[in-house]
C-alpha cells in the first residue's frame, strides 16, 4: 500500500512537467544585438523538434523529448552536436546548451544558458495576407559587377508551397507567425531573413540582409 501511494505521488509530481507544451516560437537577443529564434513543434508522444537560429553562425536542428525534469535532447548540424536541456516557466523558456567532453558526455564547464520569451502567435489572416503577397508576383533582385553587367536573381513563390530560385535550386516555403521559412525537404524548416516592406517610392519590396527584391514579371 505504501509503495502504491509513493508511486501515485511520483506520477502526480511528474504530470505537470509532462503536460507542458513546448510548441511555439521563442526569441531573445544575442551578444551582438541580433535575434535568437527557437521554433519548436511537439507531437502526441512528447517528442519535440525544431530549429534554433541566431546562436552561432549557422542554424541548429533540435531533437528532444519532454521528460519529468523538462526538455532534454540535442541541438546540432553537420558540424557537431550540443546537449540541450530546457524548462518552461510560463511564457519564458530557459535552455542550456552544453558541449561534450572527449568521452562524448556533457561538459558542464562548457555550457551556455539562454532565456527566451514566447512570441505571441499571429492570427491566420495575417499569415494568409503575407502568403498572398508573396505569390502574387515574381520577385527579382539586380546586382552589377565591376564591368557594369547586370545579374538578376529571381524568386517565384507558388501556391503549392514551392519557391523557385533562378539561378539556384527549388525549395519548400511556408509562413509561420508572419515569418517566412524555407525547407529543402519539407521536413526541416529554417526562418529566413526576408521581410515585406515598402521602399521610398511606396512599392512593395522583399528585404534581406544585403539584397532587396522588387516585384517583377
Amino acid at each position: 500500500m505504501l509503495r502504491a501511494a509513493c508511486l501515485s505521488a511520483a506520477l502526480l509530481a511528474c504530470a505537470p512537467a509532462l503536460a507542458q507544451n513546448y510548441a511555439g516560437t521563442y526569441t531573445a537577443r544575442n551578444a551582438s544585438g541580433g535575434t535568437v529564434m527557437l521554433t519548436l513543434t511537439q507531437d502526441a508522444q512528447s517528442g519535440v523538434s525544431g530549429t534554433l537560429t541566431g546562436f552561432g553562425s549557422s542554424s541548429l536542428q533540435v531533437q528532444a523529448r519532454v521528460e519529468a525534469e523538462g526538455l532534454r535532447g540535442t541541438a546540432g548540424n553537420s558540424f557537431g552536436l550540443l546537449y540541450l536541456t530546457g524548462r518552461l516557466n510560463g511564457e519564458e523558456l530557459s535552455i542550456v546548451l552544453t558541449e561534450s567532453d572527449l568521452g562524448g558526455k556533457p561538459n558542464p564547464r562548457r555550457a551556455s544558458e539562454l532565456r527566451l520569451a514566447k512570441a505571441q502567435a499571429k492570427t491566420a489572416p495575417l499569415n494568409e495576407r503575407l502568403s498572398e503577397a508573396l505569390t502574387r508576383n515574381a520577385w527579382c533582385s539586380f546586382t552589377y559587377n565591376i564591368s557594369g553587367n547586370r545579374n538578376m536573381e529571381r524568386l517565384v513563390f507558388t501556391r503549392s508551397g514551392l519557391v523557385k530560385q533562378t539561378p539556384g535550386k527549388q525549395a519548400h516555403w511556408r509562413v509561420q507567425n508572419e515569418t517566412l521559412e524555407f525547407s529543402p525537404d519539407g521536413i526541416s524548416w529554417s526562418p529566413q531573413p526576408l521581410r515585406l516592406a515598402l521602399n521610398a517610392s511606396g512599392s512593395a519590396v522583399l528585404q534581406s540582409h544585403d539584397k532587396e527584391y522588387a516585384q517583377c514579371d
